[in-house]
């Protein structure tokens, strides 16, 4: 019999057979727990593994999102959002790739009485047709205004998206297709994934905290999502290509960035940071600086991130010249990307790197960040990332050059650049004619 539209069905009913199964590196209901004296304030996420993006395919995306927003709205509808902030307490439901969380932060004190309201959302959160409806034109008008804004985030997203394969992170066309039963399948299946654990930061003792959660542990339904690692696409280059984003020809500099995938998720990361670091990450002034604006004047800042989409990694340079430098720029970028391994001072800056690495391990490792810490040993536990007991000392230039060689090169490079659109075409087309060259309204980022 066919249900109403409006029928409301609790999500802690719904029975789920999840196929392939494979086990989680990550054991159920385990605490990572780092102790902070600083405040008497606990922050707390639950990690539901094996949710997130990657748990729905491109024809439903934007509904791991969609189902995070639902969950906030009932939280306000139902009083939830007002009792937490009674007692000091605050809570997100964010979407990521492999899962999907629910992060609360509250007064140490009241740590007790805000996850017991938690579980009681958890256990009674519904889902309705008009509120989904609602849900999902907030969604819409969130994300055009992103788009309309230029939003760097999810044009990014778009380029990656048509050149090397990653999601995107929302679709106009395919959030109208998602259903009510979708969403409370999804839900349903997330909120009873058979893998959650904990990572608190707090000044509370450990035992404090884990007695704190037994309300969500003590007999909670386990038939949901199930965590698989996935198996890694094959790596291929994405061919050289630009993409050129419209409604940016009032602009009088240009924005421009170099995507260089490097390979999956979970492989060894000394590599990529040790060249990102070098560059200039973190706010540091590294070679990308020193040559383009110390030297030659051509912008205004220059960074090198080391980041990941999906099971994706790349670096991702950035410069901003004014217009009448845009096109010296470019060039000089795109040679020194290529030429990274032949220069004499990149080999220079490993060469220091290496002999001191205190900065780098204390910029990328956080020896007096808790919530740093916390992410580390959490990416360790899921991932099993490598690791040398000599850290990016026992790296070799070798294997460093290795690395350029292979990724730093031209048909490995994806360009994001917004400015005057017919200034930027022709200086692709006049110093890299074999370039592929996508003109796009910024729209298309969401359609």
């Amino acid at each position: 019999m066919k249900r109403h539209a409006n029928t409301i069905v609790r999500i802690g009913l719904f029975s789920v057979v999840c196929t392939l199964p494979a086990p989680a590196r990550v054991p159920n209901h385990h605490v990572f727990y780092e102790r902070d004296n600083r405040a008497p304030v606990t922050t707390l996420e639950i990690v539901f593994l094996g949710a997130g993006s990657s748990a729905v395919g491109p024809s439903k995306t934007g509904l791991a999102v969609t189902a995070a927003a639902l969950i906030e709205d009932y939280s306000k509808e139902h009083g939830y959002t007002a009792r937490l902030e009674t007692l000091g307490a605050r809570l997100k439901v964010r979407t990521y790739f492999r899962y999907q969380t629910m992060d609360l932060s509250c007064l140490s004190g009241n740590f007790e009485a805000s996850v017991g309201i938690v579980n009681d959302l958890m256990r009674r959160m519904a889902v309705t047709g008009p509120a989904l409806e609602e849900t999902k034109g907030k969604l819409r008008r969130s994300y055009e205004k992103t788009v309309d804004s230029g939003s760097h985030d999810i044009l990014r997203n778009y380029a990656l998206a048509r050149s090397v394969g990653v999601g995107k992170w929302f679709s106009r066309e395919a959030m109208k297709q998602i259903t009510l039963e979708d969403v409370r399948e999804y839900c349903a299946r997330f909120l009873n994934a058979e893998v959650v654990f904990f990572k608190a930061v707090s000044n509370l003792d450990s035992t404090e905290v884990d007695a704190s959660l037994r309300p969500i542990t003590s007999d909670r339904r386990q038939e949901g999502f199930v965590w698989s690692p996935g198996t890694p696409k094959a790596e291929r280059l994405p061919g050289h290509s630009a993409f050129v984003f419209e409604h940016y020809s009032h602009l009088k500099n240009v924005y421009c960035y170099w995507l260089i995938p490097i390979g999956t998720v979970g492989e060894e990361n000394y590599i990529p940071n040790m060249v990102s670091w070098t560059l200039g990450r973190g706010g540091t002034r590294g070679l990308l600086f020193k040559q383009l604006r110390e030297e030659a004047g051509l912008v205004y800042g220059t960074s090198c991130s080391y980041l990941s989409e999906d099971d994706v990694r790349f670096l991702e340079i950035s410069a901003d010249p004014r217009l009448e430098n845009s096109e010296e720029l470019l060039t000089s970028v795109q040679e020194m990307i290529v030429g990274l391994a032949d220069g004499p001072d990149f080999w220079t800056s490993i060469a220091q790197l290496r002999e001191n690495p205190d900065a780098i391990e204390a910029h990328l490792h956080g020896e007096d960040a808790p919530r740093r810490k916390l992410n580390r040993a959490v990416d360790r536990a899921i991932f099993n990332y490598p690791s040398r007991a000599d850290g990016i000392k026992s790296v070799t230039d070798a294997e460093i050059r290795s690395f350029l060689e292979k990724y730093f090169v031209a048909e490995n490079m994806v360009m994001v650049l917004f400015g005057p659109k017919d200034h930027i075409v022709e200086i692709l087309e006049k110093h890299w004619p074999e370039i592929t060259i996508h003109v796009q309204p910024v729209e298309k980022a969401i359609e």
